[in-house]
This record gives structure tokens, sequence and C-alpha cells, in this order.
């Protein structure tokens, strides 16, 4: 082909000339307003993967962590109520990844429930360990609170029970937003298998967080998965608010549930007392009166499992003893989170 047909050589540019106008091998750089940004500015563009978003920083997730470890505190105390039994409860992570990539790590038999917040948008994940959601079951239907070494999937009369413990959970996990957004959770659906989970996009992004849970004879982790286009509102006003509002969460006192209100509480009054020889303890049998200071009476402690809360005196309220409470030896509006005024 000549250079007549392709318009004359003075049009044809060779590899030298098309770098020098584009600044060299890389692409040029525009401003928004169409204005070309000199290579000798120093700006350099970098390669994004739309795949795969960066939706946050580390230090991003650290602070969203810090809120979430306040979650987990919570619960694990409305779990060990709702179960009868220490339910401990442990922050394990709290990562941004890719929906395909959670549901690959979501290991058949699952217990995987599928929960929609009314005020947001997306249908968010709750994965509970086989092992773990079994032995939730034999708990409430009144075992001790083990599981048989073989994985399998629930029954409906199961997945019906272990739906009381989800509830707990995502009900509890919206609280902790409270101070941005009332948030109201409904339970949708479940699923035993990470296959066949298509409730968002395989390559959008979610945030994922981790917990270890034991109690009884198992341990498993719990895992919920929320798409970040449907946590994006509250998570800009929990960064936006800064780390003031997240130091004030942190010393927030635990907030009481009613369901504490009818929980009974052994307590002893006790005296750190007196001193006899080891002859009259010996000696003593049925019916002997041993003789104590007055003193003791006006500073009776009252204890729980053996520790003191309060000190006071003892005395008589009409037909029944009674105790006055004169001075207090712990906080107890950060022990319950409720006034006592």
């Amino acid at each position: 082909m000549s250079d007549e047909s392709l318009g004359g050589s003075e049009d044809v540019f060779d590899v030298s000339e098309i770098e020098e106008l584009t600044g060299g091998p890389t692409a040029p750089i525009f401003r928004s307003d169409g204005e070309r940004i000199p290579p000798e500015s120093g700006v350099r563009a970098i390669k994004y993967d739309f795949t795969n978003p960066i939706a946050l920083s580390d230090a991003d997730l650290e602070k969203l962590k810090e809120m979430s470890e306040r979650f987990v505190y919570y619960l694990a105390g409305h779990l060990s109520m709702f179960l009868s039994t220490e339910f401990d409860l442990q922050l394990e992570n709290l990562s941004a990844d890719l929906y395909k990539n959670f549901t690959g790590e979501v290991k058949a038999p699952a217990c995987v429930s599928l929960f929609k917040i009314q005020e947001l948008n997306g249908v968010c994940l709750l994965d509970v360990n086989s092992h773990l959601a079994v032995t939730v079951v034999d708990r409430l239907l009144g075992g001790k609170g083990s599981t048989m070494p073989e994985e399998r999937g629930l029954t409906d009369i199961e997945n019906a029970l272990v739906d009381d413990f989800n509830s707990i959970v995502v009900e509890e996990w919206c609280r902790q937003w409270d101070e941005f957004m009332e948030l109201h959770p409904t339970l949708i659906g479940r699923e035993s298998s990470g296959r066949f989970l298509q409730t968002s996009p395989p390559d959008a992004m979610v945030l994922t967080l981790t917990m270890e849970a034991s109690f009884g004879d198992v341990s498993g982790p719990i895992r919920i998965a929320t798409p970040f286009y449907t946590i994006e509102p509250l998570v800009h006003k929990a960064l936006a608010s800064g780390s003031s509002s997240l130091a004030k969460e942190k010393s927030k006192p635990a907030r009481w549930h009613e369901s504490y209100d009818d929980i009974t509480v052994p307590m002893s009054a006790e005296w750190d007392a007196f001193t006899m020889t080891v002859r009259d303890l010996v000696n003593l049998s049925v019916g002997d009166i041993v003789e104590m200071p007055l003193r003791l009476l006006a500073d009776t402690q009252l204890r729980i499992e053996g520790k003191t809360y309060f000190k006071g005196e003892i005395g008589k309220e009409g037909k029944r003893v009674a105790f006055r409470i004169t001075e207090t030896e712990v906080d107890t509006n950060n022990l319950t989170g409720k006034s006592h005024e």
C-alpha cells in the first residue's frame, strides 16, 4: 500500500511520535474538564479492578470492627439467656470480599438463613455452623448441649427452633446501628448449600463478620455476610461520625433486656467477723449461743457469688429481717446498664 493511499506520508506517525504526543508509553491523564495533565506533574494512573472494587480501607474496617466487638459482647449475653447456659462468643474477623468467595466457603450440609432489612436494599446471609445448630436444638429440647460427631441437615422442626436462635442474632446485629438508623430484620428463607445461594451478583462486595462460638461440647463459626450496597449508607454514617462516636459506643453500659427482669440471683449477707479459740470452736454444738460484737450489724456485706457489691447494716422491717444499703462497692449501672434511680 502506497503512502498516497494513506493520505500522504505526512499523515503517518511512527511509535516515537505517538509516545511523544501521549507523554510516553502510558496513556495520557485528563482532568474532568478535559484538560490534559502534563507528565511532569508527577500524577500517575493506577489500575482499578472494577470486578473487585476496594470499598473500604483497612483503617475503615478496623473502626467497624470496634463496633462489632460491642455487638458480639451483647449477643453472647443474650444467647446465654436464651439457652440458659454459658454461650461463649469471640470476634474472629471483619473483612470485605466477593460474594462468590463467601458462598464458596459455605460447607454442606449448611445452615444458612436469608434475612432482609426493611429499611435497606438487598438480602443478607447468616451462616451458622451445622454442628453448632444441632447443639442449639439439643439444648432447646432440654438436653445438656451435646451433638453427634457426624454432620447432617436439620429437620423442619429443628429448623423452626434454630430460627428462634437466628432471629436473636440478626436482631442484635441490627441494634448496633441504632445510633444511625433503626432497622427491622425479617428472616425470609434458608438454604443448605452454598451452590444455591444467588441473592447477590457473584462479583458483589460483601462485608463478612466472622465469630467463633462455643457452648456445651461443640464450637464453630457464625458468619454474617452483608452486601456492601446494602450496608453502605450505614457504613458511611458510622465512619463520618468519627472516632469520638466509636469511643462513646465502647463506653456505653450494657443494654438491659426485659428478659433479665425475672432472673433470680442468689445473694448473701455476711460479716468479716470475729475470732474464737480452737477449743471454743470444737466444743460448739446445737443450741449454743455465739456472742458477736454489735458493730458487725452495721458492717454487713451483701455478696453475690462471693463478691461484695454493697455494704450496709442489718435491721428489722416489720416482721422481716432487712438490709439497708449504706455504701456501694461497684458501679451497678455499668454492671447492668439499668438505672437504679
